[in-house]
């Protein structure tokens, strides 16, 4: 069998894109399997610029074709984004194809690539981009779609109908996924499967990182993923600070990613940012516990992460993935305002048994569920059945 993968950027990348790229990678080394994995020269999906060399590679067994980016975002894109986030059911379809070309990447290469395809299969990640929107309808019944979505005015949009229905199946990172998807359009008619993500093997690394940050001899917790208002960094700025000038004491915030907003690090609050894996793992290790107060997660590979880490998480109520996912495995606690952000956060910073507890069912889950033996076997099965 053939499985071809299509995402819009590939390497040291985060969110979907990084989880579809370990999938392809773990996929291409199951016998039986040729895999190829098309993207494109960008990093960065905010310019979207050439920032690898085009050509094919190898990522272990994963042969990789790299495609130069003809255009990225540009002025013609926010206004666009501007209209669709206040009405997306107002929105006409030539209006809603400019504002996926101008979302970006477009690239003739990946583009001709994808529709000389051999494969039985091209997996298409994740939903909003233009290589996703635009050329995943051009080979319908081989086409298969991992959304990577939440709810957002985009996801609403009718050529996300028009383009989910065309597709072979869809591959969901969670039952909330799901749910949302099947509340969203008519789609639950397609063969799905709920498969969600694997993590990379924690790397193990005695960086002295904590000690040049000032963490050595201080307590601290953690968020983990791009500082910007959509993930909802700058409201967890401001719950702990609130929280900080009503429970004064030792802990920080440490906040590890790379900033859209300047944010200032100070007592309370440590930005770091261009920090590799083993910098990732070592904070992950050192920190009483993880927040994600992101309301946008289709999945949230930092949970499994920092519950591998041995440390438990706090999520925000509002979104229905990670929640789903703590109170399923009973790793951590949630918050939906101030009051109740005060009371976990105190709970946990202040009670080591209940920290270890919280941590010890949340790797149980993650290993049960989410190890990637279990994850490779029922994702190849779903792919034989499709084919």
């Amino acid at each position: 069998m053939k499985l071809d993968f299509v995402i819009p950027r590939y390497g040291p990348v985060g969110g979907a894109e990084n989880a579809v790229g370990a999938l392809a990678r773990r996929v291409a080394q199951h016998p039986g399997l040729t895999v190829n994995l098309h993207t494109t020269c960008a990093l960065s999906s905010n310019s979207w610029d050439n920032a690898e060399t085009p050509g094919e590679t190898f990522d272990d067994s994963l042969r990789v074709h790299r495609y130069l980016v003809d255009s990225g975002r540009n002025d013609d894109w926010s206004p666009l984004e501007r209209r669709i986030q206040l009405g997306p059911s107002s929105i006409d379809a030539l209006t809603q194809d400019q504002f996926f070309f101008h979302q970006g990447p477009v690239s003739e290469g990946l583009a001709s690539a994808v529709r000389n395809s051999q494969a039985d299969l091209v997996m298409f990640a994740p939903y909003l981009f233009w290589p996703t929107m635009a050329l995943a309808p051009q080979l319908k019944n081989r086409a298969v779609i991992i959304p990577a979505a939440h709810d957002e005015p985009f996801l609403r949009l009718s050529r996300v109908a028009d383009m989910l229905l065309s597709s072979r199946g869809l591959v969901f990172g969670s039952a909330a996924e799901q749910r949302l998807l099947n509340r969203t359009h008519s789609v639950a008619h397609l063969p799905s499967l709920v498969l969600g993500w694997g993590i990379e093997n924690p790397v193990d690394s005695d960086t002295p990182i904590a000690h040049e940050l000032g963490l050595s001899d201080r307590p601290y917790v953690i968020c983990v993923g791009r500082i910007e208002h959509a993930k909802g960094t700058l409201a967890l700025i401001n719950f702990w600070r609130t929280y900080k000038s009503r429970s004064p004491g030792d802990h920080q915030l440490v906040l590890l990613g790379e900033p859209s907003v300047a944010v200032e690090s100070d007592d309370d609050v440590l930005v770091v940012s261009g920090a590799d894996d083993a910098t990732k793992w070592s904070l992950l290790r050192g920190a009483d516990f993880l927040i994600n107060p992101s309301a946008l997660e289709s999945f949230s590979l930092v949970l499994f992460e920092a519950w591998a880490a041995g440390i438990p998480v706090l999520v925000n109520e509002c979104c229905e993935t990670t929640r789903d996912h703590v109170a399923r495995s009973n790793g951590g606690l949630w918050y939906k305002n101030y009051p109740e952000f005060e009371v976990a956060v105190r709970r946990l910073t202040s009670d080591s048994s209940l920290r270890t507890h919280l941590a010890g069912h949340g790797e149980d889950f993650g290993k049960r569920f989410y190890s990637w033996d279990v994850l490779i076997q029922r994702f190849t099965d779903f792919c034989r059945r499709l084919v």
